[in-house]
């Protein structure tokens, strides 16, 4: 078993919250207490008055020491950005705190995203008490359960005693606390929702007499802590000549490693974390459909080891990880593991590549194997460079670009999922920087506020460290409209350093790569390219950011100017280009 240093080591218990008058701010109290000694950094809750025992409790003096709460007006916001906040640090998962009802169901993206991504997210939603459910009662639903199919663990919690919580209910407060963190941050990591009821008075009303008995509130409650799972052991999975690696959303830098060991192809996504070193194949997917349609392709393999979840190529999906003469290994941990295609042979949680026909599983690639490789991979990079170098040049690419290139070693780029996010797997080239991508569900909920959750989150963890890396958000048109509440940031909230590059062309660009792009003009005009109309720098203005329109050429620019506040550059096309969408 891994023991905690002291310095991370929870403690033993906590103390007691002092009665308030209000068993639902005492119990609330508690939770809080709780949920800052077990590592919680961050809250963010959106307004609401069946919450307001949340709201109470996190204002007694040391929950407000420990834990920094933000405030979104927009409930789906509010959970983006609590999801920002624990992306950026999952090992202390952020909190998201609503009021009942409707709010409860604006939550619902982001803990989808949670799940799919593996991302620690702690929920609570305020109810009423079991009273008032079910007759009728206002701004009351069925919200136990809301998420089950999607959260690590889901809890009803009885609302507490009216004037006081009683010994056993602050018990269960804490305890409950302990089990979610511990299921949101363990094997599994992702969502967990606490379901709280809560009775009137939803507001300190004074201190209550004390109770006497077994019912008392004690003064030092005990708190469970879970010790951490062990790393997995890698395990062998062979490796030859025609072995390719593909390097997924969130694959990290054993992907690259692995690649380096055995001079192997590396097939990296723009979020994989692995898109560096000298055996990555920049400008892969066009080349990757070339080499799959023809089985006597030269450079076509006949394994490919899986790591992250790739989800951009349908020529790495369908293409590769689909072909009948392609074997599949995956390396993942989770019992969720990615094989779109159905077809992986092996899953390992962890991996280390033994050389087909080699003596020992460590023994590495022989000199003259290597010199081979070398030259396959030669060719694999010059044929990529080739077919990107055919496909057309477009602003939007241009744009993207910049802002892949402006993203330096201490830099972190979040990406939207847009047609932007394929054109820099299709053309970009290494990055030191650290790129985020929500790919979970590959959806447009969420997306400034996310970002402005991870730049919240590294502000906050680099104060008094010096210069701050810069974080910018890349994404389309469509996307920057679905969550501009994103920007809406109350005077009295901390703002998050962020530059937004939202590339305006008009409408979906993406659906004119896929099947859509056949459909008639009109129909695809409509009902999937969606034309807006709409002066994005002009709204995000009305919001209280700083904005300003740019061309593709100038936006270099204007990302290496110093930056420290919340801008969007709405980029453009220039007179000389195309029409809005080409």
């Amino acid at each position: 078993m891994h023991e905690l240093s002291p310095a991370t080591r929870p403690p033993a218990w906590i103390h007691a919250p002092r009665p308030t008058g209000s068993g639902a701010v005492d119990a609330a109290t508690a939770l809080w207490r709780a949920l800052a000694a077990l590592g919680v950094r961050e809250a963010v809750l959106a307004p609401g008055s069946r919450s307001a025992p949340l709201v109470y409790g996190l204002a007694d003096p040391p929950v407000d020491a420990g834990i920094r709460a933000h405030v979104r007006i927009d409930e789906r916001a509010a959970a983006f950005t609590a999801l920002g906040l624990s992306r950026d640090d999952p090992a202390h998962p952020a909190v998201v705190a609503t009021t009942s009802g409707t709010a409860t169901a604006h939550l619902h993206a982001a803990v989808m995203e949670a799940h799919h991504s593996r991302i620690p997210l702690l929920v609570l939603t305020a109810d009423r008490p079991a009273e008032l459910r079910e007759v009728g009662a206002n701004q009351t639903t069925r919200q136990a359960g809301l998420f089950r199919s999607l959260v690590r663990w889901a809890v009803d919690l009885p609302a507490p005693t009216a004037g006081a919580a009683t010994a056993p209910e602050l018990r269960t407060m804490v305890s409950t606390a302990a089990r979610a963190v511990a299921a949101a941050t363990g094997e599994h990591p992702g969502p967990v929702h606490l379901n709280l009821g809560f009775r009137d008075p939803l507001v300190p009303a004074g201190p209550a007499p004390a109770a006497a008995g077994p019912t008392a509130a004690p003064e030092r409650i005990v708190l469970t802590r879970r010790a951490p799972a062990a790393a997995p052991v890698p395990q062998p999975v062979p490796v030859d000549d025609r072995t390719v690696i593909v390097a997924g959303d969130g694959a990290g830098p054993a992907a690259a490693e692995l690649a380096a060991r055995h001079h192997l192809p590396l097939l990296a996504e723009p979020s994989s974390g692995a898109r560096s070193g000298e055996t990555l194949v920049p400008g892969y997917p066009a080349l990757l459909g070339a080499v799959m349609a023809a089985p006597d392709h030269p450079l076509r393999p006949r394994r490919a080891i899986v790591l992250g979840r790739p989800t951009l190529s349908r020529t790495v999906l369908g293409g590769l990880l689909g072909a009948d003469d392609v074997e599949v290994i995956v390396v993942d941990p989770q019992p969720d593991w990615p094989d779109a295609a159905r077809r992986a042979r092996l899953v390992v949680p962890a991996a280390r590549g033994v050389e087909t026909g080699a003596a020992t599983d460590d023994e590495p690639p022989s000199e003259a194997t290597a010199q081979r490789r070398r030259e396959r991979l030669h060719a694999w990079r010059r044929e990529a460079a080739d077919a990107a170098e055919a496909l057309p040049s477009t602003w939007q690419r241009r744009a993207a670009l910049a802002v892949w290139e402006a993203t330096a070693a201490e830099d972190t780029l979040v990406l939207g999922s847009s047609s932007l996010v394929r054109d820099l797997e299709q053309h970009a080239g290494p990055t030191r920087g650290r790129v985020i991508a929500g790919r979970g569900l590959a959806g447009i909920d969420g997306t400034i506020s996310l970002a402005g959750g991870i730049a919240l989150a590294q502000q906050a963890r680099i104060a008094g460290e010096g210069a701050p890396g810069r974080i910018r958000l890349l994404l389309g048109d469509l996307t920057a409209l679905h969550d501009l509440t994103g920007l809406l940031i109350g005077p009295d909230e901390q703002r998050p350093a962020l530059d937004i590059v939202v590339v305006d062309d008009g409408g979906g660009r993406i659906f004119s790569g896929l099947e859509h792009a056949a459909a008639p003009p009109a129909l695809l005009r409509r009902f999937f390219t969606t034309p807006h109309g709409a002066d994005i720098a002009a709204a995000a203005a009305a919001l209280g950011a700083a904005a300003r329109r740019v061309t593709a050429e100038e936006l270099g620019g204007d990302l290496a100017e110093p930056g420290g506040g919340l801008r969007v550059l709405v980029t453009q096309p220039a007179s000389s280009d195309d029409s809005p969408n080409s």
